[in-house]
């Protein structure tokens, strides 16, 4: 049972895999923001078959949305629409700092914007282990 998780901004997306199973994830690949990229988000929901969809929610240190929430949130309701899985909203703090860390760019590497998706799912498998 696979999960998709994804860090959603203006400029780029990032896009992980991961088991609830293992608790552990991995970056896919970055894509290009500004208006989703469908055809490419509709082959990777193809190839993995999720059973749901992670989405990095990001807040302010006051814990209010960020000026991107309503954006996001769009985005979640539309993967929700298109493919008829739930989506779930994962606190994105900390994630593209804590993404540095798996970073290797090189040739293979997806992304920093990938790991970041990679942490946000791995956040949420912890939160929610005893739900996936």
């Amino acid at each position: 049972m696979a999960f998709l998780a994804f860090d959603y901004g203006r400029r780029r997306i990032g896009v992980a895999v991961g088991e609830p199973l293992t608790g552990s994830a991995r970056g896919l690949v970055t894509l290009a923001g500004g208006s989703p990229p469908w055809p490419r988000i509709d082959a990777l929901v193809a190839e993995w078959r999720p059973e749901g969809f992670v989405v990095g929610w990001p807040t302010q240190a006051d814990g209010q949305a960020t000026p991107l929430g309503p954006a996001i949130r769009e985005f979640g309701a539309a993967l929700e629409a298109r493919f008829g899985k739930p989506v779930y909203w994962s606190d994105e703090r900390l994630s593209s700092h804590l993404a540095r860390d798996r970073s290797r760019p090189g040739r293979n590497d997806p992304g920093l914007d990938a790991h970041a998706a990679a942490v946000i799912l791995e956040g949420w498998f912890l939160e929610n282990a005893h739900d996936a």
